[in-house]
């Protein structure tokens, strides 16, 4: 049974909270996705770590929450930015596309391109993109997101579908990339089930179907505002033990 009534689950996997650039805590975020959305399965997806994530899966193990959660990682590489979902452990940043890739599959988990090919966000290239398809099977790209309301994922946005068409083939997945609680939810990935690991299996069987609707370029402007303004906030909060902000 799904959240949203329908025979398809809904996954939002790009989720950004203060432990990166978020605005957000990660129990503000679990509790927006049960109050706010009907999502059935979020991940949570920090730039360069996976504490954050970790945190929202000990928070969402004690809680009554009614979807599910996967723990993540948002990846700096050497060629731009790669989704890491069901990983256990750090992946390092500025390594080798291909070295990262390999190290979440060691892990048991699956890669995806964000908004690739964007021109003002680190983002795996078209040669990139098309090495990668031409690689070990160790070293492939496991999906491809071709919904991503943000700027970033705005742009190229056609040629990113077409080079997936033509060439590429992987899942195409949607995530919303959001930075901010009301962004959550706003591009997201229809796929057979409502469970993580139907979710799985949907990447797999490239059953997925990305969807969602582009923000504005005034909430862009807006959402880089916020993000500014919670980053001098919690300016000095990262090392803190405990506290409000996880």
């Amino acid at each position: 049974m799904t959240r949203n009534g329908g025979e398809l689950g809904k996954a939002d996997m790009h989720l950004h909270t203060l432990y990166s650039d978020g605005t957000a805590s990660v129990r503000a975020v679990l509790d927006h996705v049960e109050r706010a959305t009907d999502l059935d399965l979020i991940a949570i997806t920090d730039h360069e770590r996976i504490d954050g994530a970790q945190r929202a899966a000990e928070i969402h193990a004690a809680g009554d929450y009614s979807f599910g959660l996967v723990i993540g990682e948002e990846i700096t590489t050497r060629r731009g930015h790669l989704l890491a979902l069901f990983v256990s452990e750090r992946i390092p940043a500025l390594r080798p596309l291909e070295e990262t890739i390999e190290r979440v599959h060691d892990q048991g988990g699956i890669a995806i391109a964000p908004h690739a090919m964007a021109p003002l966000t680190p983002s795996l290239g078209r040669s990139s993109l098309v090495r990668s398809h031409a690689a070990d099977p160790r070293h492939r790209l496991d999906a491809l997101e071709l919904m991503n309301p943000s700027t970033a994922g705005r742009s190229r946005r056609a040629a990113r579908r077409r080079l997936n068409d033509e060439i590429l083939g992987l899942a195409a997945v949607g995530n919303s990339d959001a930075h901010v609680l009301d962004g959550i939810g706003t591009g997201w990935t229809w796929f057979p089930g409502s469970s993580a690991d139907d979710y799985r299996a949907a990447i797999a069987e490239r059953t997925t179907r990305p969807d969602g609707k582009y923000w504005s370029h005034l909430h862009n402007v807006d959402v880089y505002r916020r993000q500014l303004r919670a980053k001098l906030r919690h300016l000095g909060h990262t090392l803190r033990p405990s506290g409000e902000w996880r």
